[in-house]
């Protein structure tokens, strides 16, 4: 799965912090990736100062956040709230 999550890092910053279960990470990642680019297409380039940074960080600010997270397995806990009868 983590494997997974690099791969959509390298693509699509912020969409593997997702996987690996650190959404608001990842919503920020996507975030700041996507204003450094529109800052680039607004500005027709004269802006790279500003927004190339921006992206940059955002997918390197993504690849360590996926890769800095252990690897565990998935744990799903189920609550059996039936009550007594357990129909």
């Amino acid at each position: 799965m983590k494997a997974l999550a690099v791969i959509l890092n390298i693509f699509i910053p912020g969409v593997g912090s997702f996987v690996v279960g650190k959404a608001g990470q990842g919503i920020a990642q996507i975030l700041i990736f996507g204003i450094g680019f529109v800052i680039n297409l607004i500005t027709l380039g004269f802006g790279a100062i500003i927004g190339f940074p921006l992206m940059l960080g955002a997918w390197i600010w993504g690849l360590i956040t996926v890769l800095s997270t252990p690897s565990a397995p998935i744990q799903v806990n189920i609550i059996d709230n039936r009550g007594p009868d357990r129909h």
